[in-house]
């Protein structure tokens, strides 16, 4: 935090011979907040980070990206100028006046977009509630980044100071007008409706917390604000995990598609070790309509486990605890039967839609 304070003197340096209008909060007072979710045992984030490139989605006048910049990163800030404080004339100028190699990006991401690369971290700071297309928008995220840093307002009651009903997955769709007078206002969800958008959307939540107005906060009172704060990794199309034999490209859903025989590896957290496996697999009518049945065998670490017999098309679970746990846990899986080359031009044995490690 304090190499952010002797940073954030820089920028207010930078910034005084600049005269136009500046983002109107201190995008570094929330390093705090990052400090709890990347330091100590999450410090792997930050290593994808150095590796990869950190990529900070709504970066206002890029005073974040900026300062990853100063402890070595590589940063791509990607903004909307028609959204932005000051059509993002901050960033640009702040990017010439520090002679900053930060690679800045004018990119609406409400609607359709591309993000070539990978990034092995991205920011996605006070933005969700500002998207009209959320589940779009982080989709597209996880298929890019490896692990993402996520804040945005939630709520547990209604504006009228009604409880939302406990443990359902609700958001509230704000007036023009409601919150802040800020038209670019729309999701304020419940924390039930953000966990499960960032689940179908492909995100793991490694870490979450709230901060605020913790109790009764609502989607409109400046005075009952709470924020969630999420460190996420991604699971789509598996990359989580290293995949060995049998896999093929993944779908738009994120899930794939196998071979008859497949593998994958998985390297916990440090000082944890795996004790359960769990995968979920899709299996197609024509699969069922051809075979009637279909057995999953196992092996974890070399150890057969029992098998999985479906006999009905849909999504079926994989569960089985392992004897000996490790921090490093190699599995693979065998099919009785599968559909053929000659008739699908691949061979195709079943959809992987989730293989998780706890």
């Amino acid at each position: 935090m304090e190499r952010a304070r002797g940073f954030k003197r820089v920028l207010d340096a930078a910034r005084r011979p600049l005269g136009f209008e500046w983002y109107a909060y201190h995008s570094l007072s929330g390093v705090q907040h990052l400090e709890t979710l990347l330091g100590g045992a999450h410090g792997y984030v930050l290593e994808a980070a150095r590796a990869e490139g950190i990529l900070d989605v709504g970066c206002g006048d890029g005073d974040l990206a900026l300062f990853f910049e100063s402890l070595g990163y590589k940063v791509t800030a990607v903004d909307y100028p028609p959204a932005n404080q000051n059509g993002m004339q901050g960033v640009k100028a702040l990017c010439a006046e520090l002679g900053s190699g930060v690679e800045v990006r004018e990119m609406d991401v409400d609607n359709e977009f591309v993000l070539d690369g990978k990034y092995g971290l991205a920011f996605c700071l006070g933005v969700l509630y500002h998207l009209k297309n959320p589940f779009f928008v982080l989709e597209h995220l996880a298929r890019v980044s490896r692990y993402c840093v996520l804040s945005t307002r939630i709520a547990r009651c209604l504006p009228d100071g009604a409880p939302m009903p406990e443990g359902h997955a609700l958001a509230y769709l704000l007036r023009e007008d409601e919150l802040n007078l800020d038209d670019t206002n729309f999701w304020i969800f419940s924390e039930p409706a953000l966990r499960r958008l960032l689940e179908r959307t492909r995100w793991e939540v490694v870490s979450f917390f709230t901060t605020g107005h913790t109790v009764g906060s609502d989607p409109t009172s400046l005075d009952r604000d709470e924020r969630a704060f999420c460190l996420l990794k991604s699971h789509y199309g598996h990359q989580h995990l290293e995949l060995l034999d049998g896999w093929h490209h993944v779908e738009e859903s994120g899930w794939r598609w196998t071979q008859k025989r497949f593998s994958a590896r998985a390297t916990s957290r440090v000082g944890m070790k795996h004790s359960r496996v769990e995968m979920r697999v899709f299996a197609p009518p024509l699969l069922i309509e051809k075979f009637g049945t279909v057995a999953l065998r196992g092996w974890v670490d070399g150890v057969e486990v029992a098998p999985l017999v479906i006999g009905s098309p849909g999504i079926h679970t994989f569960v089985r605890g392992i004897k000996k746990p490790s921090e490093v846990t190699e599995v693979g899986f065998e099919l009785d039967k599968a559909l053929g080359a000659d008739e699908y031009s691949r061979e195709l044995g079943i959809i992987v839609a989730s293989l998780e490690f706890a």
